[in-house]
């Protein structure tokens, strides 16, 4: 605990700095990274709502991801799907959720996964020399053997590989055990958030500094069935919090990230890491979104826009907010280039370096951000096309609206500007010719099984 607050007092400390006006020029930036390449750990939550975190006038203890947005840089208009898979998806490969295979999530009775032609992050960075550590929810494909994680670039997979488990019996449905150390089933107990911070913090100990790291750490947390030890949520039921269960879950996320980033820090590797936190979808009711509208599965700015903040302690300007559009997809471009590796693939990237809108406040690389083949924002307008449906969200009309202007979707414009809807329905036309369904796969036979995973079957 000791350590934690000095960790805290030291990064005020950066952010005082920050206010003040220190920045690292753009020629020492490149200097820096040119002579030693950067380690990355992106924290990714579960269903987080965009009001959440203490950074945004939440009401959960959240110091550790504070303490991020207060020495770097917040991002106020940062994008994601209006559910976990895509996003998952988008991350990892650079590519809009219908060419990958991943628009409609995978059903736990069925195989398949994430198209495998895709290169994903973890391969890239692989390719280019970094040691690849995935902790946590996969969420791309949960059978055949050719979607899982060790086999899609990463050295190192702990964690589960669909969602919605039990986070202390780590089953699904309360008979499927989805609880995994690279391509093996694991009986364990403990809290699922802090197992994948214990993780961590062995990896981090034995960790040799050969070769630098990409840390990817997708919780479960906050999503259901929102579990955390008793005396936390006890704490937020004293305090009369409406939702006692889902704030203790975001606590304890919060936890589980100081205590992995205090790793980091014990191996003197802080200084050379960039930190990235978001959110893979909005959350699910409303009112933890507020002021923005609407909320998971929707289209609207509740389900698609997100908490999100980068670290880079004396590279970026520390209390820095960009308020340019970004979207999850500019991740592996963004993270590749840093690390001096190769963008060259057959597929094309969607995905933009966003460096320069990062650390420079440069615009936003982005000509148009396509949420869905139903919705779509080009400049400062936002499409979202009637009668659209996306798990349990529907569209009862076409919207539209000038984002900068009406944040909050306050005003549709669809009918006093039907030329602007027609421009942006054209450009929904076009990457309609560019989608890849998943291919149908068949279901997992005698479900239920006994783990998934199709060879960990026989392991148990």
């Amino acid at each position: 605990m000791e350590m934690n607050m000095n960790r805290r007092d030291f990064l005020k400390g950066i952010a005082a700095l920050g206010a003040g006006g220190f920045v690292l020029s753009n020629r020492a930036l490149k200097v820096s990274i040119n002579a030693k390449r950067p380690n990355f750990i992106f924290f990714l939550a579960d269903d987080m709502g965009w009001k959440d975190a203490g950074y945004q006038g939440g009401d959960v203890s959240t110091p550790n991801i504070d303490a991020l947005a207060a020495e770097g840089v917040e991002l106020n208009q940062f994008y994601t799907q209006p559910v976990c898979s895509p996003t998952r998806a988008c991350l990892l490969t650079g590519r809009y959720a219908f060419k990958t295979g991943t628009e409609i999530r995978f059903a736990p009775t069925h195989t398949g996964g994430m198209l495998i032609d895709e290169r994903t992050l973890a391969d890239a960075l692989k390719q280019a020399g970094y040691w690849t550590v995935m902790l946590g929810k996969w969420h791309l494909g949960q059978w055949e053997k050719e979607f899982l994680p060790v086999h899609r670039g990463f050295d190192h997979h702990y964690g589960h590989y669909g969602g919605v488990i039990d986070y202390y019996t780590h089953l699904r449905n309360d008979t499927i055990l989805d609880w995994h150390r690279n391509g093996r089933p694991l009986i364990e107990q403990g809290y699922s958030t802090y197992l994948i911070a214990d993780e961590a913090e062995k990896l981090m100990r034995a960790y040799d500094k050969s070769r630098p790291f990409f840390f990817y750490v997708p919780f479960n947390a906050p999503h259901g069935p929102r579990q955390a030890p008793q005396e936390i949520v006890q704490k937020y039921q004293q305090q009369g919090h409406k939702n006692p269960g889902y704030a203790a879950t975001v606590e304890c996320m919060d936890t589980a990230i100081g205590r992995i980033l205090d790793a980091i820090d014990k191996r003197g590797l802080r200084d050379n890491t960039i930190v990235m936190f978001s959110s893979d979808n909005g959350g699910t009711k409303n009112p933890g979104n507020d002021p923005l509208s609407g909320h998971k599965s929707a289209y609207l700015e509740g389900g698609v826009r997100v908490p999100a903040v980068v670290s880079w302690p004396g590279r970026l300007k520390a209390g820095t907010v960009v308020n340019e559009p970004l979207h999850i997809v500019d991740v592996y471009p963004t993270f590749v280039k840093l690390a001096g590796g190769s963008l060259a693939q057959p597929l094309p990237l969607d995905g933009k370096d966003a460096w320069p809108t990062i650390a420079e406040g440069k615009p936003t690389p982005h000509d148009e951000i396509v949420y869905g083949l139903g919705a779509i924002r080009r400049g400062d307008w936002k499409l979202i096309e009637a009668d659209v449906e996306y798990y349990g969200w529907k569209a009862e009309v076409t919207h539209l609206y000038n984002i900068p202007q009406d944040p909050y979707e306050q005003n549709n414009l669809a009918e006093d500007l039907p030329d602007k809807v027609q421009e942006l329905r054209d450009r929904l036309a076009y990457h309609a010719t560019q989608a890849r369904p998943s291919p149908e796969r068949p279901p997992i036979p005698d479900y239920p099984p006994k783990v998934f995973g199709e060879d960990e079957q026989n392991m148990l």
